[in-house]
């Protein structure tokens, strides 16, 4: 009978234990993901850089590297030879003569009343948005 009780006493002290355990580990659960998170990183971090030459070698960062590094002396290469601007600069121009005319404005602009007394003497009523444009020369190719 002193053998159940034993065993009955162990059993309750175990349960509160477990309980106990448990609470803890309720209560301090961010504490602990972070003290986890941050050995794995540690341990992580130790490893990569004890092994770091090998992790090199077996991604082929290196070749990358190297190729990256290469130098190149002649770049562009040299023209034995000028080569001439084949447009002609001597193209004959010909000037022509613009008549007067009326041009159309964009929205929100109108002529200016000089340009309207102008138009008047030619004998034309402007319309909103349209100017009187005089004669002139204009230079073509």
């Amino acid at each position: 009978m002193e053998n159940e009780t034993m065993s009955g006493k162990k059993a309750v002290e175990d349960a509160k234990e477990k309980k106990d355990l448990i609470d803890f580990l309720k209560e301090h659960k961010k504490s602990i993901v972070i003290g986890a998170t941050t050995l794995c990183t540690l341990v992580t971090g130790v490893f990569i850089l004890k092994n770091r030459k090998n992790i090199i070698n077996a991604t082929g960062v290196k070749e990358i590297i190297d190729k990256s590094m290469e130098i190149y002396e002649d770049v562009v290469p040299v023209l034995p030879e000028t080569i001439e601007a084949s447009i002609d600069s001597d193209v004959p121009k010909k000037i022509i003569n613009v008549r007067e005319h009326l041009r159309n404005l964009p929205n929100n602009y109108n002529a200016s009343q000089s340009k309207i007394d102008l138009a008047a003497q030619y004998g034309i009523t402007l319309a909103e948005h349209q100017t009187w444009v005089n004669s002139y020369p204009k230079t073509v190719a």
